[in-house]
C-alpha cells in the first residue's frame, strides 16, 4: 500500500507527480511515496565529500542535516588551516617581507570566502535543530546519524481495535 510519509495513511494518485493525503490535506511529490506506512528516510546514500562545499545555497538546502553537520566540520576546518596561513603571511611582513602582500590578499578572499560559506551552513543547520554546534565531533554526527537512523525504524501503523469479550 501507497502511504503519506508524514502520517502513515494511505495516498491516492492524482496525477504522474504528485499523489495526495487526505489526512494531511497535501500533495505528496511521487518520490516521497512510501510504502505500508515506513517513515521516510533522512539519511543521504552516501556521505559528502569536501567538493560539495562548493555548491550554492539553494543546493545546500536540499541536503541532510547529517551531510550540512560534515560539511560545517569540513568548512570550519579550512577556514582554521586558511587563517594560520594568512596570520603567517601578516608576521612575515611586519618584519619587513613585503614580497607576501599578495599572497595576503589572496589568503584574505579564500579566508571570507571559508568563513561566509561557514555562515551559511550554521544557518541552516541551525534552522532545522533551532541551533548550531559550536564544537562538532565524528563523534557527534556519528550519534545524530544513528538517531535518524533508529527514528525512522518504527512504523507508523495503528492497529484496528477488536472488542474484547
Amino acid at each position: 500500500m501507497k502511504t503519506c510519509p508524514y502520517c502513515g495513511s494511505e495516498v491516492r494518485f492524482s496525477d504522474l507527480d504528485f499523489s495526495f493525503c487526505d489526512f494531511c490535506e497535501m500533495k505528496i511529490p511521487y518520490e516521497d511515496i512510501q510504502e505500508d506506512g515506513q517513515r521516510k528516510q533522512l539519511l543521504p546514500e552516501s556521505q559528502p565529500t569536501l567538493s560539495d562545499l562548493k555548491k550554492s545555497t539553494p543546493e545546500l538546502m536540499r541536503m541532510s542535516t547529517v551531510e550540512l553537520l560534515f560539511l560545517l566540520k569540513w568548512a570550519r576546518e579550512e577556514r582554521a588551516t586558511i587563517y594560520k596561513q594568512r596570520y603567517s603571511f601578516i608576521r612575515a611582513m611586519k618584519h619587513g617581507a613585503d614580497e607576501f602582500a599578495e599572497a595576503e590578499q589572496y589568503t584574505f578572499k579564500e579566508y571570507e570566502w571559508a568563513t561566509r560559506k561557514c555562515f551559511v551552513l550554521e544557518n541552516l543547520v541551525r534552522e532545522r535543530l533551532g541551533y548550531y554546534p559550536v564544537k562538532l565531533t565524528d563523534s557527534y554526527i556519528q550519534k545524530l546519524a544513528v538517531k535518524t537512523e533508529d527514528s525512522g525504524l518504527k512504523k507508523m501503523v495503528i492497529q484496528d481495535s477488536t472488542p474484547l469479550p
